[in-house]
């Protein structure tokens, strides 16, 4: 099965593609001012990844009211078509859908309703109610914070500031659960692996990487892996009012996708040691 990514440039939408490569999996990546001209045969027989949204709100406040609504229709108008072909969709969302719990340690589940309190939240939940109005086979998969090592990336910015040695000024109270592309690669392709031998593809799932931190202790973690890569390091400041995590997304219950498709957490850690070397590499030429 062909997987076609519906998505604008960016670190998802390339670590999705080196994911499929890796797997020997075929991929396409399209705009939706693309996907009209996607041919009846192209679709048939392929599987459809929709990281645009995603892919966009994870770097920026939200979509303008005009393109927002003229994204809407391009991709209502797929969806369509992606039902007359029994094409699988999935969907890449976060879990701005939902308002803040206010209470520590419970996450949002699957079931829970959304209830958005900013734009972002708003227009994500849009869209997956575009992807269940449509009847299209669709899934739903739901995330945190991204990381990634592309320029204006919480990662990639502590990283800059510690080898300028800057001091961090940062928040210690607001707890996230930070998602490297890579993991969340991973897990669309074991997604993709399980559907295109007949899983079924519906439903609602959550995926962040696991251990939760805030960006004081994220930054703790980035700081002693940067150690052996970069001087001067930057001080690190419990602050407050100081930087926290960019979306600000609230904990989500991953028990599901485990029982329903097996595919384990892994943690964030595991992949900073690769990510802050590249980085440290790129900026050091």
């Amino acid at each position: 099965m062909n997987v076609i990514v519906i998505s604008r440039p960016g670190a998802l939408v390339t670590a999705l593609l080196s994911q499929f490569a890796a797997r020997g999996r075929a991929s396409i990546n399209v705009s939706f001012d693309e996907v009209a001209g996607l041919g009846d045969e192209l679709l048939r027989g392929a599987l459809v990844i929709d990281a645009d949204a995603l892919s966009f709100l994870q770097r920026n406040v939200a979509f303008a009211n005009a393109e927002h609504q003229r994204l809407l229709d391009l991709r209502q108008a797929f969806l369509s078509r992606c039902r007359t072909f029994a094409v699988p969709y999935l969907l890449l969302s976060d879990g701005r859908v939902f308002g803040a719990r206010g209470n520590e340690g419970i996450p949002f589940y699957e079931a829970d309703k959304p209830d958005a309190k900013c734009i972002a939240g708003e227009q994500f939940a849009a869209v997956e109610c575009a992807l269940v109005a449509s009847e299209a086979s669709g899934l739903v998969l739901r995330t945190g914070p991204l990381i990634a090592v592309q320029e204006g990336n919480f990662l990639r910015d502590c990283l800059l500031t510690m080898r300028d040695g800057e001091t961090l000024r940062l928040n210690d109270a607001q707890v996230s659960y930070p998602t490297p592309v890579a993991d969340l690669a991973r897990v669309v392709s074991g997604l993709v692996d399980q559907i295109s031998c007949g899983a079924a593809c519906g439903g609602v799932y959550h995926y962040c990487s696991s251990g939760g931190a805030s960006a004081y202790e994220f930054a703790e973690v980035v700081c002693a892996f940067a150690s052996q890569f970069v001087a001067p390091m930057a001080g690190l400041e419990v602050d407050e009012e100081g930087a926290t995590w960019c979306p600000e997304v609230p904990e989500l219950s991953c028990e599901r996708i485990l029982q329903d498709f097996g595919i384990k957490r892994l943690p964030w850690r595991a992949y900073l040691p690769r990510m802050i070397k590249t980085v440290c590499e790129e900026t050091s030429k």
